[in-house]
């Protein structure tokens, strides 16, 4: 059916309008894609790598460790005692009384015999009662009380008259626990032991590196540990020094004491 001028206006008129209107529409849907196309963009990392590992100087990471051990042979100049006094009496003030009588006698007949103070040192004390358990029952019948005293004894020489002198005053109630011969100073002997170590533990890593067809660089680390063989011990009987006042001195005998040094050295290889 033909349309009247009017009417075709009008049709031509809505189709420009939706024409226009469709362009606008899919120029701003296809900006606003675009922009949430960038707002989702993936985020580009970028990684750094660490540095490597350095090498051990002189060897490409390469070395030997080995141990060594030196040892130096002295002769012990100091004698420890470790005495006590103990006295048993029926009251504690009299116990009292008698062990500090007995203890100051030793201490000074010590001084005497030239030990100096300090080298007496009170190590204990101690105060307990005393029990009679026979006939099945527990009866008090007193109180012991012992003095401990720790001595040096620097002139081994004079030591064995010093403990005889002691006894004697001493008498019944003085008891000498143990005798230890000992080194006052070893400083020179552990360096002497050190040089000894590292000189075995650099003629062992020699030997390894010339087998392996290497050489030896430079030292990377150096750790040791020292000892010294446990003093001499010996015990005497104190009743054969306390019979008589001309007794014979205690027999001494400072034989030998070993310092030992064990190290452990790293090398490159060169």
């Amino acid at each position: 059916m033909p349309f009247s001028p009017a009417l075709r206006s009008l049709v031509v008129g809505v189709v420009a309008a939706a024409i226009v209107v469709g362009a606008y529409a899919w120029g701003h849907g296809g900006r606003a894609s675009a922009a949430g196309a960038a707002r989702t963009a993936p985020t580009t990392v970028t990684a750094v790598a660490s540095p490597a590992p350095s090498a051990v100087p002189g060897g490409g990471g390469s070395g030997i460790s080995v141990g060594g051990t030196g040892r130096v042979t002295g002769k012990p100049n100091m004698l420890r005692l470790e005495t006590s006094v103990d006295v048993t009496k029926p009251n504690v003030n009299d116990a009292m009384q008698a062990a500090n009588t007995v203890m100051a006698n030793v201490q000074k007949t010590l001084k005497q015999d030239g030990v100096a103070d300090a080298d007496l040192q009170t190590s204990g004390l101690s105060v307990q009662p005393s029990y009679d358990y026979s006939n099945s029952t527990s009866r008090l019948v007193g109180y012991q009380v012992s003095e401990n005293l720790s001595v040096v004894l620097r002139n081994l020489g004079t030591a064995g008259a010093s403990i005889t002198d002691a006894a004697r005053v001493g008498g019944d109630q003085l008891r000498i626990g143990g005798a230890t011969l000992d080194l006052s100073e070893d400083a020179a002997l552990i360096a002497q032991a050190r040089q000894n170590a590292f000189a075995d533990a650099e003629a062992k890593a020699k030997a390894y590196a010339l087998a392996a067809g290497r050489t030896l660089g430079a030292v990377t680390s150096i750790s040791e540990s020292t000892a010294t063989t446990p003093p001499q011990m010996f015990n005497y009987p104190m009743a054969a020094a306390s019979n008589a006042a001309g007794a014979a001195p205690v027999p001494i005998q400072a034989g030998s004491q070993d310092v030992t040094v064990d190290v452990s050295v790293t090398w490159a290889f060169g």
